[in-house]
């Protein structure tokens, strides 16, 4: 509550800052953390209002439960590599927020992190493996929701997206912006979690890297604007043979399987040679499997 504070100074021997340690500073205008410190609490930073700046020390491993929870002026944040676990309401109502940065260390992220940041325009996900949410999560809730969309940049080093990452969990309008999903360069992606991307209704196209070979269910269920999915692998391709096919196009794909493009087209031309492949019916589907 040292609401006149407008800067301070952390020596290289501190190791943590403590629960609400800078509470309701409101004047603070920018921090650094340095490496020495391996741990942020409990609403350490939370209700710094004025805080355009942060910087994360490379020995930070936590931060806690609502630790910059309503730093409305905070405009940018890189979670360093050496971050595992980010707490509950960690950055909720940062809502000058426009880029995120997720460190590929990180492995757990608490629910409504990065709740009504409503301004976000850039996610860059680098967390190499990180464990499942819950469907009750709400990580990106309401996230960019007043600006032109999100872009998402997956790291080339991430192996899969967590279960339930982007869902909204209890109605569509409450979805993260997201309009584009980029993978990096030599992707190394295998999996895409159940409901990873569900209900991200400004999602309008996707093209998922050949590294994938799995789908959770209703990974992009809902996902109203999609119009274009592109996969490059070679596993399992899948055709739409009717126009109301699209809007479920993998709702329940448990493997690679989707459309060059959105739109009913009964050709497969596009497969390189089609006697390696099997051709079966599911519902309003036709599925190539590589053989």
């Amino acid at each position: 509550g040292c609401s006149s504070l407008t800067s301070i100074t952390i020596g290289e021997g501190v190791t943590s800052i403590g629960d609400s340690a800078f509470y309701g500073c409101s004047s603070l205008t920018s921090i650094t953390i340095p490496d020495s410190v391996t741990s942020i609490g409990d609403y350490a930073f939370r209700g710094c209002s004025s805080l355009t700046s942060i910087t994360i020390g490379e020995g930070v491993t936590s931060i806690g439960d609502s630790a910059f929870y309503g730093c409305s002026s905070l405009t940018s944040i890189t979670i360093p590599d050496s971050v595992t676990s980010i707490g509950e309401n960690a950055f909720r109502y940062c809502i000058s927020l426009t880029s995120v940065t997720i460190g590929d260390g990180v492995t757990s992220i608490g629910g409504s992190a990065f709740r009504e940041c409503s301004s976000l325009t850039e996610i860059n996900f680098n967390a190499t493996n990180m464990t499942d949410l819950s469907s009750s999560n709400r990580v990106f809730y309401k996230a960019g929701q007043d600006g032109e969309g999100i872009t998402v940049n997956i790291g080339a080093n991430v192996t899969r997206i967590p279960a339930y990452l982007f869902y909204p969990y209890d109605n569509a309008s409450n979805s993260p912006k997201i309009t584009i999903v980029n993978f990096a360069e030599n992707s190394q992606c295998t999996s895409i979690g159940e409901s990873a991307f569900e209900d991200c209704t400004s999602l309008t196209s996707i093209t998922i890297p050949s590294s994938v070979t799995s789908i959770g269910s209703w990974a992009f269920y809902g996902c109203s604007s999609l119009t274009s999915v592109t996969i490059e692998s070679n596993y399992v391709y899948k055709y739409a043979t009717s126009t109301s096919a699209c809007g479920s196009l993998l709702r329940y794909a448990t493997e690679v399987r989707a459309l060059t493009s959105c739109t009913v087209d009964s050709t497969n031309s596009y497969l390189e040679n089609t006697a390696n492949f099997t051709e079966t019916t599911d519902g309003d589907y036709t599925v190539y499997t590589k053989i």
